[in-house]
Formats: structure tokens, sequence, C-alpha cells
């Protein structure tokens, strides 16, 4: 089963962020950059299953100038994954704005992460 932790939608969720990849980067399965051409980017981190079937995926929701990979949070964010040696998968999606609340938006996500084999599957 994977969680969606939102962290934020960009603004000090980012030091967290930077927290997480530098303490707990060995935990690290996937940095995920979703973009569109509606809203900014979205970020994910899939964690390593902590337990058999329990994995943690922290994000921030829609909260990434990404400009072509040019914005200030997308540059850091991927400096921060550099240091780490952690690799950065990059998607295009829709809209997180298409859908009518969140968690339709994370049950997409699941479904293409799923098929991109970037997560476990169903059990």
């Amino acid at each position: 089963m994977q969680k969606f932790i939102t962290m934020g939608e960009g603004y000090h969720e980012i030091f967290e962020l930077q927290a997480l990849i530098e303490y707990n980067h060995e935990r690290v399965q996937h940095a995920i950059f979703l973009n569109n051409e509606k809203s900014p980017a979205t970020f994910l981190l899939v964690m390593k299953p902590v337990e058999q079937d329990l994995q943690a995926i922290y994000t921030i929701y829609n909260g990434i100038a990404y400009k072509d990979g040019q914005g200030k949070k997308y540059q850091l964010i991927k400096s921060w994954c550099e240091d780490k040696h952690l690799s950065i998968v990059e998607f295009s999606t829709k809209s997180p704005e298409d859908f009518y609340e969140r968690e339709q938006f994370y049950q997409y996500l699941t479904g293409i992460l799923r098929l991109n084999h970037l997560i476990m599957p169903m059990t």
C-alpha cells in the first residue's frame, strides 16, 4: 500500500524536503518531477517500503515553478538529489486541476507509477 504524504505546496516545505533528502537519502527509491502545461510542477519522493507493503510517497503538490527546468525550487531539489546520487525521473501528466479532488489526482498518479514500475504492484 502506498500513502501520499502531502508536505505542502512548495513554500516552507522545501526545507523539510531538503532534510528528508539529506538524512534519509538511503531510504529514497525514486525522486520524481511531474510537470504539465497548466500549473506548477509536483515533486514526489518515493521511499523504499518500511514494512513489506507500506510505502510512503512524500509530495510537494503543485508548488514548484518548472519553466522548462529553470525554476529556482526545481534547481534546488535537483541539486540536492544529485548531491546524494539520486536519479530524477520526469513525467508530463495531467494537471491536478483536471481532477475534482486531490485524492483523485493521487489515484491517477498511483496508476502511472505502477505502470512504470516505480512503486510496488498491488498484491
